[in-house]
């Protein structure tokens, strides 16, 4: 199965998820389109120079979300939301709702969150 990829639409859907506003509000919070659509590509960069894996390509998305601030509030909450479906995308069951403070995937994706975020604070520290 091939990998399927994330686009502009996609990054505004899970904005205006994450925040909770309308998509027309998603569209007038959006600073930066060449730095959203530099995010976006970090997973096919990923599969393509590194042979990265479906994980280690949705680190890169999530990374390059949080980190590069495309919107003007709620980018780790949005690149949290797009870890999820483009792991869902791509065959892992993501749970969200009520029920995904107990489920294992659910759980999964919060700790590779964390260490994403954990590592992008030691970056920006040293």
């Amino acid at each position: 199965m091939a990998t399927e990829y994330l686009d502009l639409d996609d990054a505004l859907d899970a904005y205006a998820e994450a925040v909770e506003v309308s998509l027309d509000q998603a569209k007038e919070a959006l600073l930066n389109l060449g730095q959203l659509e530099s995010a976006l590509a970090r997973p096919q960069n990923a599969a393509a120079y590194e042979n990265a894996d479906v994980a280690r390509q949705a680190a890169s998305l999530f990374w390059g979300v949080a980190a590069n601030h495309a919107f003007r509030d709620g980018n780790k909450r949005t690149a949290a939301v797009l870890l999820r479906s483009f792991l869902n995308l791509n065959g892992y069951d993501i749970s969200r709702g009520e029920h995904a403070a107990r489920d294992p995937s659910s759980l999964a994706l919060l700790r590779l969150a964390s260490l994403v975020l954990e590592a992008m604070r030691l970056r920006e520290a040293a």
